[in-house]
């Protein structure tokens, strides 16, 4: 069956141009399993877009006040999350305004806890599409694959992302490293990288 909707809505410019985006774990999903596996998440897919040249890095905020991604648990034992995105629509075009990012409360394999590596797949998956990619943009080689692949060892490989989903995320997301940076590839998180670049005009 054909896919309907956009493969893309982007963030807005002024979102996009500041370098990240602030995750809050919301009152369902701090206490569950997943509270110990959403810092890995992170780091895991900041490493992945800082390699790919994306200038992006995801936070994890304090408070739900200013962050535009709230993650959450509904009730289930699958192995699928969900992104709800919320769009606007703007002279320039519909844009996001928030993401509810929601997981199983209690993920499983047939009978057994899914495990760690499984729990960081369906988180980083998720995060891709925090980005601003739909379900029509899944891919079929990398972490953000529609329908998940379990090995034989009932468990995933680690998180990569693949030129299919490189090339949409620079679509949703194009502000890079080096267009931001006026040609120097920083290899500084976008926080310190602000903060060096105070009173340096490009």
């Amino acid at each position: 069956m054909a896919c309907t909707e956009p493969e893309i809505t982007p963030w807005p410019e002024r979102v996009r141009r500041a370098g990240e985006l602030k995750i809050f774990p919301g009152p369902s999903f701090t206490p569950s399993v997943w509270v110990n596996d959403l810092d890995t998440a992170i780091t895991t897919i900041n490493e992945l877009l800082k390699q790919n040249g994306v200038y992006l890095a995801f936070r994890k905020a304090d408070g739900a006040a200013g962050s535009p991604i709230v993650a959450e648990t509904y009730p289930g034992s699958g192995l699928h999350g969900s992104a709800v995105q919320t769009v606007v629509d703007s002279r320039s075009g519909p844009s996001m305004s928030s993401v509810k990012l929601r997981v199983p409360a209690t993920p499983k394999i047939g009978r057994a806890e899914a495990g760690q590596a499984m729990r960081l797949h369906i988180l980083v998956h998720e995060l891709v599409h925090c980005i601003g990619l739909s379900n029509c943009a899944h891919s079929n080689d990398d972490v953000f694959i529609g329908t998940l692949v379990i090995d034989s060892s009932g468990t995933v490989p680690p998180p990569k992302l693949g030129g299919h989903t490189i090339s949409r995320i620079k679509k949703a997301w194009p502000e890079t490293w080096v267009s931001v940076q006026g040609g120097a590839l920083a290899k500084q998180s976008a926080d310190e990288l602000r903060k060096s670049m105070e009173g340096i005009k490009l």
